[in-house]
């Protein structure tokens, strides 16, 4: 019997995205009030909390919240209505103002002129009757009036709509206040018991970066809108109040907020004074007040509580602009950090994280390694450079050197690596274990010189060479006498020729994939030869959890084994400490 086949192809990840942008376009009269009161809720909560930890009950702290905040956006929404009226009212009597900066400019500059007077005439040209060369009569249009309910109902349609979001979102605010836990609880059980770590710890993460962010950005744009006042104030720009709270809640709005909120009280100051003084004190002012806060001030606040790249932000404004208008630009930020939260907390949606994060994608090894494959050779040596400024150069080339020589020798071993590149990769990485070492020798050192003398053998190829005079070079900086040899083919009978004595060290440098392997073979190979110093398997970035092979390689070969420079350096240097005894009593 057949059995049917009960597998499901994976989806493909496009189709999952397009239905996902979908529901977001056509759910948007729904999940945009959502949004909005999941903004608000967090930063509503710490209020709320605040509250209860002064014994007030859930509930009446909910709605002491809510209420203050709803009043305090009343009384300023008042205030600058109130003033934004007042300015309507004066706008005619500055007419004859600005049509004085009119002609100003376009005595300045006669393109411009000459732009007006053709915008002029095409006016007057359009505004013309037609000459009809027929006497036919002109058709006649019957324009229905319309009554004062149907002008009332075309109003209140256009009212009603904003109205309703409005208390929508005021809705959802107070129920997520009040039932948060609640809400927590049914998405973990929407997200299943297996899931239930993961859930939690993506929740709260997202949970305390919007938060941060909300609370942040509002602490932000209040400094920002203050700064504005006072400068307006100092300026005597009229209604310097109004331009200071329309600065903050504009600045809400990424990228384009600051420039209408400086437009604005620019095109009054045009109106209301005569010279250029002003309005142009006024572009400064909110210039450079911006130029400072997004500079210096977000990216010290921001970078570390949202975790998003700055590519990212400018891409998931564009993206939730064109999915949900202004109010899309608005929550855009918030709602990228919460998909770059899922992306870090489920490995099925990773890529989300590696798209939006500003955590590093590449480890130092692997773009070094990576612009080695891509022949840039400068490149990689700005990344060393850049690293040498902070880290001692033995650190990085345990950390950065070796292991791209690692990753080098497995691409080579498994053909991902074509001989040209392999050669290039050798080559430079030579020339920058030179380069570098030979800065570091000129440094002055005042270490005494040591009598344990070392000899570097490579075990296999080109890697493991380059490898060993690494280790010649940092012995030598310990005063050690230490020497690297080129590849030879029988490492034995080379150190029975140099007369090794049992107490000499012998490093044996062996890169992977097949370090120990080789590393074992060199060190039968002097064995049998009949010298017996003491041998250093130096097995380059080996894997720590294989220490049940290292261990299995100690006692086969009686060797000790290290991992890195440092690891060599530090057994050198313990080995050659001479023994203390104690004094007789």
């Amino acid at each position: 019997m057949v059995r049917p086949d009960t597998t499901t192809p994976a989806r493909s990840p496009l189709i999952g995205f397009a239905i996902a942008v979908a529901v977001l376009y056509f759910a948007r009269d729904l999940l945009q009030p959502f949004a909005f009161a999941l903004l608000l809720a967090f930063l509503l909560s710490p209020a709320v909390k605040r509250l209860e930890g002064w014994r007030i009950h859930r509930i009446p702290a909910a709605l002491l919240v809510f209420v203050f905040t709803s009043a305090v956006f009343v009384v300023v929404g008042w205030m600058v209505a109130n003033q934004l009226i007042q300015i309507v009212e004066s706008l005619p009597q500055y007419q004859s103002n600005v049509s004085a900066r009119i002609e100003v400019v376009k005595g300045k500059s006669k393109g411009f002129s000459d732009l007006i007077a053709s915008l002029e005439n095409m006016g007057t040209l359009t505004s013309a009757a037609p000459v009809r060369k027929d006497k036919e009569p002109l058709p006649v249009v019957v324009v229905e009036q319309s009554n004062i309910v149907e002008t009332v109902r075309g109003y209140a349609s256009e009212l009603l709509k904003p109205l309703g979001t409005i208390a929508l979102i005021m809705v959802f605010t107070i129920f997520m206040l009040i039932d948060r836990e609640g809400l927590r609880n049914r998405l973990l059980r929407l997200m299943g018991q297996q899931k239930l770590q993961a859930t939690t710890k993506a929740m709260d993460d997202a949970g305390q970066r919007v938060s941060r962010y909300v609370l942040l950005q509002f602490a932000v744009n209040a400094a920002f809108g203050f700064i504005i006042a006072a400068g307006l104030f100092f300026l005597n720009v009229p209604y310097f109040f109004l331009w200071g709270v329309l600065g903050i809640f504009l600045r809400f709005l990424p990228y384009i907020g600051p420039v209408i909120a400086a437009l604005l009280p620019f095109a009054l100051t045009l109106a209301v004074t005569d010279g250029w003084r002003t309005p142009f004190s006024v572009l400064g002012l909110f210039f450079v007040t911006e130029a400072i806060i997004g500079n210096f001030v977000e990216p010290l606040l921001y970078g570390v509580h949202t975790g998003l790249s700055a590519v990212a932000i400018l891409v998931s404004a564009v993206f939730w602009t064109v999915l949900w208008g202004p109010v899309g630009l608005v929550l855009s930020t918030p709602l990228t950090v919460c998909l770059s939260v899922l992306g870090r907390h489920s490995p099925q949606l990773e890529f989300l994280n590696i798209v939006l994060g500003d955590e590093p994608v590449l480890t130092s090894e692997v773009i070094f390694y990576q612009r080695l494959l891509a022949l840039d050779q400068q490149d990689a040596l700005n990344v060393l450079d850049g690293l040498a400024k902070d880290q001692p150069l033995i650190t990085i080339f345990d950390t950065i050197v070796l292991p791209a020589l690692a990753i080098a020798e497995r691409d080579r071993h498994t053909g991902q690596l074509d001989a040209r590149r392999q050669e290039f990769i050798v080559q430079s990485i030579n020339e920058f274990v030179t380069e570098l070492a030979e800065a570091e020798t000129l440094a002055p050192s005042e270490i005494a010189p040591r009598k344990t003398r070392v000899f570097c053998i490579p075990a296999h190829d080109a890697a493991d060479e380059i490898a060993a005079a690494m280790c010649a070079h940092f012995l030598n900086q310990e005063k050690f006498p230490a020497i690297a040899f080129p590849v030879t083919e029988s490492p034995g009978q080379l150190m029975k020729t140099l007369a090794v004595q049992p107490d000499d060290i012998v490093c044996i440098s062996a890169v992977p994939p097949f370090a120990a392997g080789n590393a074992r073979k060199v060190a039968r190979d002097i064995r049998e030869n009949g010298s017996n110093p003491l041998i250093i398997a130096a097995l380059w970035t080996y894997n720590s959890s294989s220490e049940a092979r290292l261990e299995r390689l100690r006692k086969s070969l009686s060797l000790l084994v290290a991992t890195s420079l440092s690891e060599v350096v530090a057994q050198v240097r313990e080995i050659d400490q001479p023994t203390v005894t104690s004094p007789p009593f």
